[in-house]
This record gives structure tokens, sequence and C-alpha cells, in this order.
């Protein structure tokens, strides 16, 4: 453990003692496992403050038999977070990455296999198996849990966890009306953009001749306008034959970048999101649940990059400097003709639309409680794009420095000679292409679960089982058509077909200048493109063109490249026993059982309009045991032990058939109908201790032992189906096993002891230290050498906070530190030796909120006051510097009302 972790977890120790000296409040001695209340009055965002949202989700820590820690609605309404990932990534062992304006993809304890949920209920994105919890908007949320563990009555799946969102239900809130909403601006310095989010509830809650009945609509709409910048290179490789020609015989094994970029990503995110629910209890025993839910995202993504290749063409190297290992590139001059630098753009519009719907009856008495439930999910994922490469012309020579100082922070600079760039005659378009992808899915599920309370003091307490069934339907279609323009086919920017529509684009990088350069306008390009159709059609000089022909009106994806149909139906049962007995003087109770699970299924593919359909089966059988069991050394310390196994399935996109071939350089990439399953076991430790009001101590740890970890490999000199002669295909493949170990610190509470306003200080503490996060990837052949470093992991991670909270003001200061972390595995050179990794983050975020009356709170807060960027580089030893990426601060205006 490095010093740095140590210092602070002994900082935080001291504060988790002091907080531990205060009085003692009344405590709940409620059974861990028993039921939270059905029946909460102050579950609608904006009523609770700091003290009690922290409360509950201490108490819902305390009370499950899973190892769970979970965000309530006023933690997530207060703080400056505006989706379920950003909300979460103060939850202990959860790190997550940010891009676009926000929080992005979610790792827990290391691992980024995770499974979604709404309501207790899987959910799924695309042709996927888990949903994008950045497109659920943190209005909407009743709550959120991370469960670590699982027990048998919960869906298997991701293995690195699951995070649970709960929306909320009429029957949550008090009787009688209640309204609430939220308005929110946030300014964001990188871009300049400005940000809008705007929400509403209404519910009611009433007694009629026939029942008590409740109504619900909550809905939200978010428009997030980013506009960031980078400097980035990819993928080190030794240089070709033709350019090592030039180098004398000591540098003839030199590795370099294949491209260096200067990038601006711009675009927005517009999330129309609304859940409704109707809630009808005919009588004390029986309640029925009808609800539907929607989040939708519609984007419109830019992206444009500077780019100068260094690879594949006829320059020849000089002034040549070597990083301090000898053999990477730091520094050379290229010197040829017709060089391929110049920019690059892409423009895409992506449709996302998750829609669901739910029916449940729940029935109870004394001892029996029966729940039965049918639901249905469908999700689209739309996506066009327009790529354009352009070349300058006359480009003779540019000079490159890997960790120039021009950069403040180490990345790539790049100086180009003889070059004007601000003269858009020097542009010439070189590749143009335009391509779409459709993906779709729709899951039918029907469950059945019963309980019954056998005893409140023998060793078998109560028994639970049930069964599942789910039938999925979804699929992908997906082509493009590509164009190219070279020699007398070469054609001047101001003369292709788009009216000599262009923009101009430039960066704001910290130390470097600002180059400014053209691209075609997309307006433009849309408003023109029946005459860049038949362009196209008369002057490219490529023969590939994807799966859609120029002169077709549009591109046809449904048998082409990467399509694919796939159908499968899972079936679950389970049993489980809630047991009780005394150790001693200690009581202990806990779950035991097991989940028997059967996927069927089969996925259908043409790797080309002309062939045969190639059908793969899906069929896997697996039986997951789990046992926990808490020891309750006292009412407020208690030893929560668990051993579960869990299973991941591939991706439908994954375990198919499908390939997608470049007849040029005899490549492609497809999928792999030999995937198996991850299946994991884990071993899990939880010593947690609980005083006042929403105080605890814990310190847990785990071990997770991972086999079958789905990863990609470069398979070369491979035989395809339908096509004569053998390939280089990159397809996914399971890796050999893996180990997961750490720890995990957290202690939070208010400092009840102090006198008068000091009492209302509390604050938080929590950390995370992957002792070990290990993955047997192909290409380590059991040697020992190489990087097995899994991919996404941070060795450690913490949060501080510090909060101050009475009816009237509230404010929370909060700092997250996530330690460096591998985020891509170069699988095929160099035993993962240029890997990509991410120097450590970190982020101040402040909020403050004041309630001049109980119907209304004003809020400003602040992210990333601190202004730190994302740095990466390639290999775990810093070889090469791969770039830098702006993250913006922002200032987020806020004002909530509720009645």
């Amino acid at each position: 453990m490095n010093m740095k972790l140590k210092s602070i977890l002994l900082t935080a120790t001291g504060l988790a003692a002091a907080m531990m000296c205060a009085p003692a409040f009344a405590q709940d001695t409620t059974s861990a496992t028993a039921a939270a209340p059905a029946d909460d009055a102050d579950a609608v965002v904006v009523v609770k403050g700091i003290r009690k949202s922290l409360q509950s989700a201490v108490n819902r820590k305390r009370k499950a038999a899973q190892i769970v820690d979970s965000i309530d609605a006023e933690d997530a309404g207060k703080l400056p977070d505006n989706n379920v990932a950003e909300a979460i990534s103060r939850v202990t062992g959860v790190q997550i990455t940010r891009e676009r304006g926000e929080g992005g993809s979610v790792a827990i304890r290391g691992m980024t296999d995770i499974q979604t949920s709404v309501n207790g209920k899987a959910t799924n994105s695309g042709t996927g198996r888990a949903a994008g919890l950045n497109d659920v908007p943190a209005e909407l949320l009743k709550s959120v849990q991370v469960y670590k563990t699982r027990t048998p009555d919960q869906e298997e799946g991701g293995i690195a966890g699951t995070v649970n969102v709960d929306l909320r239900r009429p029957m949550d809130l008090r009787k009688g009306w209640t309204a609430a909403g939220s308005v929110r601006n946030v300014y964001s310095n990188v871009g300049e953009t400005e940000s809008p989010y705007i929400s509403g509830l209404i519910a009611n809650r009433f007694d009629t001749t026939v029942g008590e009945m409740g109504f619900l609509l909550n809905l939200s709409l978010q428009k997030n306008n980013y506009g960031e910048q980078y400097v980035e290179s990819e993928t080190p490789r030794e240089f070709w034959d033709q350019q090592l020609a030039s180098l004398p015989a000591n540098q003839k094994n030199i590795v370099g970048v294949y491209k260096v970029r200067y990038g601006v990503e711009r675009g927005y995110v517009e999330r129309p999101s609304y859940n409704a629910a109707f809630q009808w209890r005919p009588t004390e025993n029986l309640t029925l649940l009808m609800e539907a839910s929607q989040f939708n995202a519609k984007e419109h993504r830019q992206l444009d990059v500077l780019e100068a290749r260094l690879k594949g063409s006829n320059a020849a190297l000089s002034d040549v400097v070597l990083m301090p290992d000898g053999k990477s590139l730091k520094s050379a001059t290229f010197t040829g003709t017709d060089l391929p630098i110049g920019p690059w753009a892409n423009d895409q519009a992506i449709d996302i639309e998750n829609r669901r719907l739910n029916f449940e009856a729940v029935w109870t008495n004394d001892r029996w409680e029966v729940d039965a439930g049918i639901s249905v999910d469908e999700n689209n994922f739309d996506m066009e794009w327009y790529r354009q490469t352009i070349r300058f012309s006359a480009a003779t020579q540019f000079k490159i420095d890997m960790n120039s100082p021009n950069s403040v922070q180490g990345a790539p600079y790049v100086e180009y000679t003889g070059i004007n760039l601000d003269d858009v005659n020097n542009y010439y378009l070189n590749e143009f292409e335009n391509g779409k992808s459709f993906e779709d899915s729709k899951e039918n599920v029907w469950q059945f679960n019963a309980s019954y309370r056998v005893s409140d003091d023998k060793f078998i307490r109560s028994v639970k089982f049930g069964a599942q069934h789910k039938d999925r339907q979804t699929g992908r279609a997906y082509g493009y058509r590509y164009a190219r323009f070279t020699g007398a086919s070469a054609v001047k920017l101001v003369n292709f077909p788009t009216g000599q529509g262009y923009d101009a684009v430039s960066i704001k990088v910290p130390g470097f200048d600002s180059p400014t350069w053209y691209r075609l306008n997309l307006d433009s390009i849309i408003e023109n493109f029946d005459d860049i159709r038949a362009y196209a059609v008369a002057n490219k000089t490529n023969t590939f063109t994807g799966s859609g022909g120029w002169a077709d009106e549009v591109v046809t994806t449904e048998d082409g490249f990467g399509s694919f149909v796939a159908t499968e139906k899972n079936s679950a049962i389970y049993a489980q026993i809630n047991y009780g007995f005394n150790l001693g003087s200690f009581p202990v109770d806990g779950v035991i059982g097991a989940r028997s699970t059967s996927t069927q299924g089969d996925s259908t593919t043409k790797q080309n309009p002309s062939a045969e359909p190639v059908n793969a089966p899906i069929d896997y059988h697996f039986i997951l045991p789990s046992a926990t069991a808490i020891v309750h050394f006292t009412p407020k310390l208690q030893l929560r032990l668990a051993y579960t196994e869990n299973v991941q399935r591939p991706n439908f996109g994954e375990a198919t058939s499908w390939v997608s071939l470049d007849t040029g350089c005899r490549c492609g990439w497809g999928g792999n109908t030999d995937l198996r399953p991850n299946h994991e076991k884990s071993y899990d430790a939880s010593l947690e201790y609980y005083f006042g009001r929403g105080g605890i101590v814990s310190f847990a740890t785990y071990l997770k032992k991972p086999d079958g970890f789905i990863t990609w490999t470069h398979e070369v000199n491979v035989p395809v189906g339908g096509y004569e002669g053998v390939w280089t295909i990159d397809r996914p493949t399971n890796a050999g096993p893996g180990e997961f170990k750490g720890y995990e610190f957290a202690a939070q509470g208010f400092f009840d002891f102090l006198p008068g306003n000091w009492a209302n200080f509390g604050a938080s503490f929590n950390a995370t230290y992957n002792d070990k996060a290990e993955i047997r990837y192909p290409y380590l052949n059991d040697t020992g050498l190489g990087d097995y470093n899994a991919i996404g992991n941070s060795k450690s991670t913490y949060n501080l906070a510090l909060y101050y909270d009475t009816p009237q003001f509230s404010a929370r200061v909060a700092y997250n530190y996530r330690d460096s972390y591998r985020d891509g595995a170069d699988l095929d050179y160099a035993q993962g030796l240029y890997s990509l990794y991410v120097e450590p983050t970190s982020r101040l975020d402040v909020a403050v909120n004041w309630t001049p009356i109980k119907q209304l709170t004003l809020a400003l807060e602040g992210t990333n006051l601190l202004e730190n960027n994302t740095q990466r580089f390639w290999g775990e030893d810093k070889l090469l510097p791969m770039g830098i990426r702006v993250q913006a601060r922002t200032i987020q205006v806020s004002a909530r009302f509720r009645y």
C-alpha cells in the first residue's frame, strides 16, 4: 500500500474514532434481514436534508442481506450530479470515466462488467446486457443501490456488481397531493456551453370506496451541450520498412505511434424521460401496480481532428530522438511527398429509446408474501454518420515531439512546416464515408416470488422461492459506403459538391498554439447529398463499398457486414432460506440458497447479401449457490460474510458468426461463436459499526475469482467461411482465470457531540484499495511475462466530503480521487507493453443550498473547481505520452420547489 493511501486511512481512522466517541442515539434493532418500511413520507426529493438522506442510506445497508451501498434521492439532488453514473461515483468502490461533459462508464471494485436494473428488474440497451447509466437522469431517482454481492432471489449477471435504480411510486409518498420540480442551468468553461435541466413531479395518494389508490407522473428534460478539447496519439508500433531505410542500424527497431491528433469534440445530448405509475390497494393484503418509464437520448456528436500520420507513407525520418527506454520515438522530422496529414471529421446522429412497461401484484398476510409480475422492455439504438478525411496539397514536412516543452502536461506536439492552414484552397478531400447502424431489442419477462415466515426464533426464519422466464429478440443492421478520391480524381474542398460549405475549427489546449483548420459543413453535406452520391459514383477510385452502393438511395444494412438477428430464452428458478441462531451470546442471521439458470437461443448472420445465412446456437446452464451470514456482536457492531457465484453472458454482438471484411488488406473483425460466459466466485467480508443518526464505520475485504473474461484478440492467417485464402481477423475471445483482491474503508457521521452550530457539521470518507486486479490474457501464454493488469481498474480510489446541514441552509464540499488505470489492452503487440494507461484524476465539487421558505430551495454548485484534466500514457511505465483531454469546470444554478 503506498504512503499516500496509508496517510489517508490513518487520517480517516482518527476521524472515525472521534465520531464513535459521540453520544449514541436510539438505535434501530430490527433484524438485518427485515424489510424496509413501505411507507416513506419523506421519499420525495428536495424534502429531506443531508442528515436524513445519509441516515436512509445507512439504514438500507444495515438491514440488507447483501453487501450494498446506496445513494438516497436527496443525496443525488444536493450534489452537482446529473445522472446515475455521476451520483454513484461517490460510493465506496465505484470508479467512473467522464467524457463529453458527463459521467459515463462505471467500474465496481476494479471490474467493468456491471448489471443494471430498474426497481429490481434487469434492464438492457441495444444488443448489450446493461443499460447506459448516463441516460438515467438524477431527477427521476428515489434511490440508487450498488450491490457488490447478490442473493439467489436477485437475477444473475454483471460479475462486477449490480446498479439498481429505484424510481418513485405513489405509495412511497405521503397521502394527498404532492408536487415537486426543479430547474437548473449548467455553465461550462470548456466550449463555453450552457446546459438546461428541468423536471417535475405530480402525485396523489387517496382513499376510495374500493380501496386506497395513488398515481404519479415524473418528467425530466435534459440538454447537455458540450465542447471538449484534446490531444492524443494512436497505436505504438515499429515503423515500416520503407521508413526505416533512412535510419542507422541501431534504430531499425524503434517504436512510434501511428498518428497524432489535435481534437475538438462538440455536440449535445437531449434526454426527455418520464416515469408514470398507478397503484391500487383494494384490500390491506393486496396491492396492484402498473407503471411505465422511458429514457430517451437524442445526440449529435461532432468530432474534428487535425492529424499527422507517422507511418504508412514514403516519409524519411531524420533528427531522431528516443525516449529513455532507448526504443520509443520521442521526436523526429518527417520529410516526403504526399504526406498523410490533414483534418479528419466525423458527424454522428444518435437516437436511443428505452421503454419499459411493468405490472405487479403483491399479496401478503401474517406469514406469506407472494408477488407476480409481467414486464416488457423495448429499446432501440439508431446511428448515422458522415466521415471525411482531408489532406493538404504540397505537404512535404512536419515535426513531431511526443513530450514537447510546448505542452504543459506532457502531450504530443506537431509542427507543420511549409503548409498554410489558413488557405482553404490547400485542402483536398481524400475520403468520404456514410454509414448507418440500427440495434433493437424486445424482452418479455414473467416472474413469481413467494416467501413464508416460519418463525421468529427457530433456525429457519423464513423460506423464499421463485421462478423467472425471459424471452428476448434482438438484432443489429449495419452498413456503410465509402469513396476515395486520389490521383486524377483528387478534388479540392472548395470544389466538392456541397455548395462550398465549410467550417473553421480551432483547438484550445493549455500550452499549445491554437491551430485553425477547415472541414466540410454538415448542413451542406445533408442538403447536397444527392449531388455527393452522384459525384462518388462518377469519381471514386476505390473498389470496396462496405454494404451499400453510392447509386442506392439509402445504405443497405439488413444483410450486410456486421448485421445479425438473435433470439434468447432464459429460465431461472431459485430457493433460499433466511436463518438465524445464537453463536454463544452473539445472534447470527443470513441467507443461504441457490439459483439455477438455463439460457438457450441462436443468432443468424449473413457475411454478405449473396451468402447463405449462418446460424450459431446459444446454450448456457449454471447453478449459482450463495450464502451470507451476519454476526451481531452488539446492536451496533456486526460482521457480514458472503460467498456468491455469478455469471456474465457475452453480449449478442460478441457471440455471433458475423464478420466484416476488407478485401484490400484481407483483414476484418467479427464475432466468435465459441465464446463462453464469464463465471465468477466471490468471497466477501464486511465489519460494520453503526452509531448516531446515519453514522457508520466499516471495513470490507473481498476476493473475486472470474474465469472467462471477454477480451479481443488479433488472429492472423485464419480461414473465413465462404471466402478464399486466409485473413487477419480481430474478434472477441475468453481470457484465462483472473483474480481481484482488495479492501474498502468507510466512515461518516455528524459531529453531534460538538456545541451549538458546530453540531451541524458532518463528514464522510471512503477509500478502496484494489491490491490485485489481474487477468490471464491470451498473449501471456502462461509465461508470467507481460501486462496482467485488468482494464478499468484503479489501485486506489477515495472520496472525502464535509457537510453542513440545517433546515434552512446546507453545504457540501466533496473531493474525489482515482488512481491511474489501464484503459485498453494492446493484446497483439509486445505482450501488452504499450497498453494505454490513464494518469490519476481528481475532482473538487461544491454544493450550497438555501431554503428561504419550506417550499423552495435555491442552489449554487460547482464541479471540477481545480480544473483537473485527464492525461494518458502508452505503457504502465509511461513509455510514450498518449495525450491530454481538457475537463471542464462547471457552475450550476438551480431552484427546487415542492408542495
